[in-house]
């Protein structure tokens, strides 16, 4: 991708039945050995989606590569592009290994995410940063270890109304542990004070007033 490095549209993969394409990028270095590298506490699954309205939302969904390794890590973000050489309509997805990037995955059933929006004109100014920090925040396990046990992944969004950043959780009954880790998301990522981030179910729930049922810090 970046540097005039075209990924190869390789194959079509079936992962639980979801069909989503594979891209493989082209070997310009040596492999390194594993024995060298810096391994990762939890492996990742990275995927790009871009919106097409003539094809099934699946059929969208572009698995890049897995992540290991630290060196594996960079290897991804150093060959694709940055969020502003996008265009509207694209996510990148970072996710665990066993967890797929849709609320009907087993592994997001119920639960919900986390989301800050940021203004598209601060695109080219802020949005790169915030999305590398969150996938460091991520594979270096830096929450809690007991509230990382509750994360599945990230995505970041670019819209026309406004860019997303998402944190995906698994099903949680106790609102605690939901609000303990957006409080988390929110310092760990310095987002301004003035700036709030919503939770949101997968699934909508009512209060019993029919009322949508939202978190907001």
């Amino acid at each position: 991708m970046n540097n005039n490095n075209h990924s190869k549209i390789q194959s079509e993969n079936t992962m639980n039945s979801t069909v989503i394409a594979r891209i493989e990028f082209p070997n310009q270095q040596p492999q390194q050995s594993n024995d060298d590298k810096l391994q990762l506490k939890n492996a990742w699954g990275t995927y790009f989606y871009k919106a097409d309205k003539q094809r099934d939302w699946k059929q969208n969904v572009i698995y890049i590569t897995s992540i290991s390794y630290i060196e594996d890590f960079w290897s991804f973000y150093t060959h694709t592009y940055g969020l502003r050489d996008l265009s509207n309509g694209s996510d990148y997805m970072l996710f665990k290994s066993g967890c797929l990037p849709m609320w009907e995955d087993v592994s997001s059933r119920g639960g919900g995410k986390w989301i800050v929006t940021i203004d598209p004109k601060r695109r080219k100014h802020d949005l790169d940063g915030y999305w590398l920090h969150l996938m460091l925040l991520l594979i270096g396990d830096m929450f809690d270890a007991h509230l990382s046990t509750y994360i599945n992944g990230a995505i970041v969004s670019l819209r026309v109304k406004g860019d997303r950043l998402a944190l995906w959780l698994k099903k949680i009954d106790d609102l605690n542990i939901i609000k303990s880790i957006g409080n988390k998301f929110k310092d760990l990522l310095n987002i301004p004070a003035d700036i709030q981030i919503i939770y949101e179910y997968h699934e909508t729930k009512f209060d019993d007033f029919n009322n949508e049922i939202r978190l907001i810090i």
